[in-house]
């Protein structure tokens, strides 16, 4: 682990930039729906430089406001001028923040979160790597809800009692090889954890991370469906399955009815489930038409997802740097 600076200042200075890094530039507490950031104070004379710019890691999501603000971006541009703004660079995971910001701070998309977790997968391969073997299913899917939000609380009331799913839920049904009271953020180790559980399904339903809020992110919680094998669907932001795409894995529309990813967010969870809930519970659930492709999300994610945003966040670099 630890190869995101030492790859990211390798892609900086591919550009030939004089630069100051912020690495984590967003830090609990989060405090009315901000992170605290500790920004620095950049001498004059750099700034005169025509080719030195700032450049803030933001290594987590981003808050909103009614979906129309960018509250981190918002106190950034408070603290420098708007010259100084178009010479910062701002490195972030949330997937359609540099479409939806106004401003003339440089947004550049680097999910450093998931670099580093397919960074740690390859790692521990050899720990993990029986999650995809074949072997007899017990259920036809698992949805994993950690963190307590309002969406995953509405999934497991939808999904409790179905006999052909397994379904979390830290206070009502834990997993007791794996409390969430016990995760400590080492999502791959959780993941070894978990290996058992994986292998005793046949697809994910993947509540992830950012429901409400836009523009969202993709999370481990569906890349380790994909390390796994399985095919999945997530109940997520808009057009989180859209967003997937784009970013070179297929989607499962041969098995789950997708058309709820556009929906409105009061609508959308609801319609996820009941568009999909007779497939998912059926005793035929059967998930081979989608092997070929389960494949080749696995060799994506294990062999060229980490090149794919490295190359996205060069062609965006070379964007921004004049």
């Amino acid at each position: 682990m630890g190869g995101f600076n030492k790859k990211i200042f390798q892609i900086l200075n591919e550009f030939g930039l004089q630069y100051e890094f912020t690495p984590s530039v967003l830090q609990r507490p989060i405090e009315n729906g901000m992170w605290k950031m500790d920004l620095p104070k950049i001498p004059d004379e750099k700034w005169k430089n025509p080719n030195f710019r700032l450049i803030l890691h933001a290594q987590d999501f981003c808050n909103w406001y009614n979906n129309e603000l960018c509250v981190e971006l918002f106190e950034i541009e408070k603290h420098y001028t708007e010259e100084q703004q178009t010479k910062i660079i701002f490195l972030h995971w949330d997937h359609d923040l540099r479409n939806r910001y106004t401003g003339v701070i440089n947004c550049v998309e680097f999910p450093s979160h998931s670099w580093e977790l397919v960074e740690e997968l390859k790692a521990q391969h050899s720990k993990w790597k029986s999650v995809y073997t074949k072997s007899k299913k017990k259920y036809n899917f698992l949805c994993l809800n950690g963190y307590p939000r309002r969406h995953r609380n509405q999934v497991w009331h939808l999904l409790k009692n179905e006999k052909n799913g397994f379904v979390t839920h830290r206070t009502h049904n834990d997993y007791t090889k794996a409390p969430y009271a016990k995760y400590n953020f080492d999502n791959v180790a959780n993941f070894i954890k978990l290996k058992s559980l994986y292998k005793s399904a046949s697809a994910s339903i993947v509540t992830e991370s950012i429901y409400s809020d836009g523009p969202g992110i993709i999370t481990e919680k569906t890349l380790l469906a994909i390390a796994a094998k399985h095919p999945f669907m997530c109940i997520g932001h808009q057009h989180i399955h859209q967003e997937i795409a784009e970013r070179g894995f297929e989607n499962y529309d041969e098995i789950f009815d997708l058309d709820y990813d556009v929906i409105e967010n009061d609508f959308r969870l609801d319609a996820a489930i009941q568009m999909n809930l007779k497939t998912i519970t059926s005793d035929d659930f059967n998930v081979d038409i989608a092997k070929e492709k389960s494949e080749r999300n696995y060799d994506f994610l294990m062999n060229d997802y980490m090149q794919s945003i490295e190359g996205r966040a060069r062609k965006q670099l070379s964007e921004v740097i004049r």
